[in-house]
């Protein structure tokens, strides 16, 4: 690509830098920066009196700006498994979205590298963000008027399946609410009407409820209860947040057979999260302690990992760890 100031009668071809506002038919109109110039728009600068015109010129090597921003996003929503699709603006920008609710999933390390070059401005929200069906998750936005071919289809090869947003399953939940001496009927309601809805923007449309004094053994025998029914997720909360790794809940979780995988993650609110699953003969049960912001219908750290758990993504320490880059939710 070059630029150049050429007379009027060899400006066919050339893009404009800027807008610039002619007379037409005898009235004001606006010839659009990045307006490619043809013989049509060479007469009506002619008869504007224009002697001379600057702009860029593009080399058979080059594709123009809306070109590349579209194979860029065709290239993010090529494979239809993603669930993404696209909208090109011509203006050298494609704005991708979900084509399903869902987690919204990349490396971010994926992304830093595609935008190691000043031609190619790719932008996306935060990974693991919870989306809605057609919500904007990601803006590709070409610099120059003109980018050489090689370089964009070196980039495009880079860009399937860096993105795609993964549909909650339908998965069976139990929610355990316990009680110390006297049932807080307020309260139990209140936790019980919070959590089925948290579920229901995920797509659960009904869950299991169990309601049994704060005791360990008690507690200890309904997990195994919904064990043996081979629930995929069991939810606990008690009267009070879980302090220390030997409180009641994580006790009677131990001595279900599960393995406690954490207590506490580095995210606030949700510091107090206790995370452990028991490995059935087919799947995974997961048993979460909930912290005590569970309570709230505000987002949480219970949020981000029941995503990541309805959506299949397995748990290790460090993605635990990777929670607190953005943990404080405000």
């Amino acid at each position: 690509m070059i630029f150049k100031t050429v007379q009027i009668q060899k400006c066919v071809g050339y893009i404009l830098p800027e807008n610039i506002f002619v007379i037409k038919n005898g009235k004001k109109v606006k010839l659009s920066k990045g307006t490619k110039i043809n013989q049509q728009i060479k007469n009506i600068l002619v008869s504007n009196g224009f002697k001379k015109i600057s702009g860029f010129l593009l080399s058979e090597n080059d594709f123009d700006e809306n070109q590349a921003s579209d194979l860029i996003a065709r290239s993010i929503c090529k494979n239809k498994l993603n669930n993404l699709n696209y909208q090109n603006l011509n203006t050298g920008r494609s704005n991708i979205y979900s084509t399903k609710s869902g987690l919204f999933i990349y490396n971010a390390n994926n992304l830093i590298k595609l935008n190691n070059n000043s031609k190619i401005a790719i932008s996306a929200i935060r990974p693991f963000s919870k989306v809605e069906r057609n919500q904007e998750l990601i803006t590709a936005k070409v610099i120059p008027y003109g980018i050489d071919k090689k370089l964009l289809q070196r980039n495009s090869l880079r860009l399937k399946d860096t993105f795609r947003v993964v549909p909650f399953k339908k998965k069976s939940i139990t929610l355990i609410q316990t009680f110390d001496n006297k049932i807080n009927e307020k309260l139990i309601v209140k936790s019980r009407n919070v959590t089925q809805k948290r579920l229901e923007l995920c797509g659960i449309k009904k869950i299991e409820e169990i309601i049994i004094p704060h005791k360990e053994n008690i507690l200890c025998n309904k997990i195994k209860i919904c064990i043996n029914r081979n629930v995929d997720i069991i939810l606990i909360i008690g009267p009070h947040a879980i302090t220390h790794i030997k409180d009641v809940i994580p006790n009677a979780i131990s001595k279900s057979g599960a393995k406690i995988i954490r207590f506490g993650i580095p995210v606030e609110p949700g510091n107090l999260l206790l995370l452990s699953k028991f490995k059935s003969f087919n799947k995974d049960i997961y048993i979460i302690g909930m912290p005590s912001c569970a309570k709230s219908p505000k987002e949480n750290g219970l949020d981000w990992v029941l995503w990541r758990i309805l959506c299949n993504i397995n748990f290790k320490n460090y993605n635990l760890n990777e929670l607190s880059v953005g943990g404080l939710i405000r």
